[in-house]
């Protein structure tokens, strides 16, 4: 998780000993070794106050959580949520920022499996107008990249609210900011040896003057538990200035399951409609395979 000034897309480093951890809502306390010691998740995680991080083609010194064992049997939930909340300094003021998370599914894999991560030279952040990144395909094998990638097969799509949309085939993809309307999903799919592995990355492009951010109610913390239903309102704010919202005509929706597919929630006709808000339950989220992502577009 990556800080930014939403107006330049500037990264900011958090202020040392303000940040706090959480996972699935519970702060994380950490020992002398910095592992944490938090009742039932000892060992779990591990705190770095300062990691060498490059990104855009500059190194930052940036605060790290790493995650050690395997999640999924300690929460019983896969769409398990990370946390950081803090401050930065800002003109030598100390200002506090708000929390800001991340889903993870991280499980342990064993014998011959495949992993892929894809990277950037932007940290995902098309910051000025005329820009552009290259997103790369990165292929493990047990826990190592491969050293050779020839055999191997590569489809890049945009994942949108009208379908997905076809890119290139090459272990690399160069995304402008035509391609993002504020925030673009971007998918890569690798077939090696006859198994097929995908990967989603959200691109945000913020020389768009407005962004789109979520407003979460109905479930405890940042993960949805038996009988709990979430109700996701999108909102349009300006990035120069966070306080100003945008009136929006229209909001677009597009739901997809964890594999990526089209999904239909409860009550809804069709994995894409128009509502002000949606209603997520925690039987939506079994049914689609323990994940569903949705992405919003808006008339303003």
């Amino acid at each position: 998780m990556i800080i930014r000034d939403t107006s330049d897309g500037t990264v900011m480093i958090p202020t040392a000993g303000s940040i706090v951890w959480k996972y699935n809502g519970v702060e994380l306390t950490f020992g002398d070794d910095d592992l944490c010691t938090t009742d039932g998740l000892e060992g779990v995680f591990k705190k770095y106050d300062s990691r060498s991080t490059v990104i855009g083609g500059t190194s930052y010194n940036l605060p790290a959580l790493q995650v050690r064992k395997n999640l999924v049997p300690i929460s019983g939930y896969d769409n398990d949520r990370l946390s950081v909340s803090g401050s930065i300094e800002v003109g030598g003021n100390s200002v506090a920022f708000s929390e800001i998370s991340k889903e993870v599914i991280i499980q342990e894999t064993t014998g011959n499996a495949y992993a892929m991560s894809i990277t950037d030279d932007k940290g995902f952040y098309l910051v000025n107008e005329n820009d552009s990144l290259t997103a790369k395909c990165n292929i493990y094998k047990d826990g190592n990249e491969l050293s050779d990638y020839n055999g191997i097969t590569f489809k890049w799509e945009k994942l949108l609210g009208t379908g997905n949309v076809a890119m290139g085939t090459a272990q690399t993809q160069v995304i402008t900011n035509a391609d993002v309307d504020n925030v673009l999903l971007l998918r890569c799919t690798a077939t090696i040896s006859g198994e097929s592995i995908s990967e989603t990355v959200a691109i945000t492009d913020v020389s768009d003057p407005y962004e789109v951010f979520f407003n979460i109610t109905g479930i405890t913390g940042n993960a949805i538990r038996v009988n709990e239903t979430a109700v996701i309102t999108p909102k349009a704010r300006k990035r120069s200035d966070s306080s100003q919202t945008a009136t929006v005509a229209s909001w677009a929706w597009s739901i997809r399951d964890n594999a990526g597919n089209p999904f239909t929630l409860t009550g809804k006709d069709a994995a894409t409609f128009n509502a002000a808000s949606a209603s997520i339950t925690y039987a939506d989220i079994k049914h689609a395979n323990m994940g569903i992502s949705g992405s919003v577009s808006a008339i303003i």
